[in-house]
């Protein structure tokens, strides 16, 4: 730890890795004791402290999360009731949802066009064979497993809620021959979705459209969602699962891609929204696997029929946008984009990258289905002979 003063203070085991922590101001300290979490990346926004590899100091303090937690608790208490109430004031209804996505999502085109990959546009985890491998790649690989699990067919009609540029769409028509429709509430996702749908000459065969998950009509074959519900919050769950059962044909599959918080740390998680909720997803909160299966009980028929871990992959994906992301700060800067919004980015990106790769958090494929459907057919035999299939060099999606 370098003070701002110049000293230097060393903590931990001599023999280990050191990681360097750099504070330019003092009032670093004075955040980290009122605001915890959302005080250090306030910090690291304003420049009032740096490090070399960010992610490497985060998955340290995440190593220490219940010494750091039961020293500074208290201390945030007040703190985190404003942080709270501003949050609830974000509730996903009809018109917040809206207003969430599009403090998100709408930023601009241009911008997410900086670190996501030019081919797929995906703004969710890939499946990458290895630490190297093209971004575009891993993208592709993961839509390929997403199809997999789905079990779409030439001619399915399948709905994607959160449909984001059209990456899975193109891919799934391409692919399959299914038909999609797609639906965002970002005005900008569907702008460029559009055009990126008519240049692969497949408006004939995806729709997409502006409009919200509770107003779909129609029957599907397939429902797919890929890293939507973590934008759906804690007390509408039971109507997202309400929709996909009322829009899903008989006989039909659910597959979802979502970011999920562990059980144990779920309802803490819940009482105290986090650096990320505040500046970066407004509304936005991560389910827990127990949550969701909760409310799909109460409010649905679909029930839960293989469930695959591919977290460790995201950590990958995520250090790809951030050297992409760093990469294009003159063209940001270019953009309009200031150098706090800059570091917000970098260490929202950091943030994630190290929650992943330390497994605090986690990423799931979900197959849901009916009772007395067709048992999901065990794809593992077919995924390891295919060319979509991750090396061995790859952290292997599990199935739990």
């Amino acid at each position: 730890l370098v003070l701002p003063d110049g000293r230097v203070a060393e903590y931990g085991d001599p023999s280990a890795t050191a990681v360097e922590w750099r504070l330019h101001e003092w009032r670093v300290f004075r955040r980290l004791v009122l605001d915890g979490d959302i005080g250090l990346g306030e910090g690291y926004m304003a420049s009032e402290w740096n490090t070399a590899d960010p992610a490497r100091l985060l998955r340290l303090l995440i190593d220490n999360i219940d010494a750091i937690g039961a020293a500074s608790r208290w201390t945030e208490a007040l703190t985190r009731l404003a942080v709270s109430a501003r949050h609830a004031l974000r509730a996903n209804t009809r018109s917040g949802s809206r207003r969430n996505i599009e403090a998100h999502y709408d930023l601009g085109n241009a911008f997410y066009r900086t670190f996501l990959d030019g081919d797929t546009w995906m703004y969710s985890s890939g499946l990458h064979a290895c630490a190297d491998e093209p971004l575009a790649e891993a993208q592709l690989r993961k839509i390929g497993r997403v199809l997999e699990l789905a079990a779409i067919r030439p001619g399915d009609h399948v709905l994607e809620i959160g449909c984001g540029w059209g990456g899975f769409a193109i891919e799934a028509a391409r692919r399959t021959g299914c038909r999609v429709t797609g639906i965002t509430l970002s005005q900008e996702q569907l702008r460029l979705g559009r055009e990126r749908v008519a240049a692969a000459g497949l408006a004939d065969r995806i729709d997409l459209r502006l409009c919200d998950y509770r107003d779909v009509t129609g029957l599907y074959d397939r429902v797919v969602s890929i890293e939507m519900l973590e934008a759906v919050g804690h007390a509408f769950y039971g109507a997202f699962f309400r929709s996909c059962d009322r829009v899903l044909a008989p006989g039909g599959r659910v597959v979802l891609q979502v970011i999920c918080i562990p059980d144990e740390r779920y309802a803490a998680y819940r009482r105290n929204p986090d650096w990320i909720q505040k500046h970066v997803f407004p509304g936005g909160a991560l389910p827990s696997l127990g949550a969701l299966v909760s409310a799909m009980g109460r409010a649905s028929r679909l029930g839960v029929e293989r469930v695959e871990n591919i977290g460790p992959h995201y950590a990958l994906t995520l250090r790809a946008w951030r050297d992409r992301f760093t990469a294009a700060a003159g063209e940001l800067e270019r953009l309009g984009y200031d150098e706090t919004f800059r570091r917000l980015w970098v260490y929202y990106l950091t943030y994630c990258e190290a929650g992943f790769a330390s497994r605090y958090i986690t990423n799931l494929h979900l197959v849901l289905q009916r009772p007395g459907c067709p048992p999901d057919a065990d794809n593992r035999e077919s995924t390891r002979n295919s060319s979509d299939a991750p090396h061995a060099c790859a952290p292997q999606p599990r199935a739990v």
